[in-house]
């Protein structure tokens, strides 16, 4: 990970640098992110890059973390609003390129590499643990019958793994219709009236 440096300058570079290796990743994958090609797309001197970045894992890594946001963050409206609202949100990042990339490159990462198992848990970590919170609320409520909150897990995979699926290995661009339609599949079951 970079030195911290409180320098304007040394502020600029590594920002311009950064927003190269991203840009860079995007565009051509991990292989893509050397010291220098951000060097060059950045406009600053390889040795800058090497100041701020010793290696290039580091480099990775922190292009890769540029982009982390959690996938799913609930509040305490209606959890089916909420699952289509949030899976809309997912869809639409999902059908950015950018996104696509960095997330395969955190996946495939994450099974070598302890800084890219820290960006996947920012990424996956508390969505189980929120989701159940969220299931227990709306059982409360009456939306879904009691024991849902037991299955987070399974209703988040039912949702968000055909849209990774659809993206990743058919390359179709998610449209609202199949949120709603895996939203509503996952929901069924635990229904009132199911």
């Amino acid at each position: 990970m970079p030195r911290t440096n409180d320098d304007p300058r040394a502020l600029r570079s590594r920002a311009a640098a950064l927003a190269a290796a991203t840009e860079l990743l995007v565009e051509g994958g991990p292989e893509n992110v050397t010291h220098a090609t951000v060097a060059r797309r950045a406009g600053i001197g390889r040795a800058t890059v090497y100041r701020h970045w010793p290696d290039q894992q580091a480099l990775l890594i922190d292009a890769l973390a540029g982009d982390v946001r959690p996938l799913l963050a609930f509040d305490d409206s209606p959890v089916r609003d909420q699952l289509v609202t949030q899976a809309e949100q997912m869809a639409h990042r999902l059908n950015q390129p950018s996104a696509v990339s960095i997330l395969a490159t955190v996946i495939q990462r994450a099974e070598r590499d302890e800084d890219a198992r820290r960006i996947r848990e920012e990424m996956f970590g508390r969505a189980d643990e929120d989701f159940t919170r969220v299931l227990a609320a709306a059982v409360e409520r009456g939306e879904l019958r009691p024991g849902a909150q037991e299955h987070a897990r399974d209703l988040i995979a039912r949702i968000i793994g055909p849209l990774l699926f659809e993206r990743f290995l058919h390359g179709v661009h998610l449209e609202k219709d199949l949120v709603v339609s895996l939203v509503d599949a996952a929901l069924a079951p635990w229904l009132p009236n199911a």
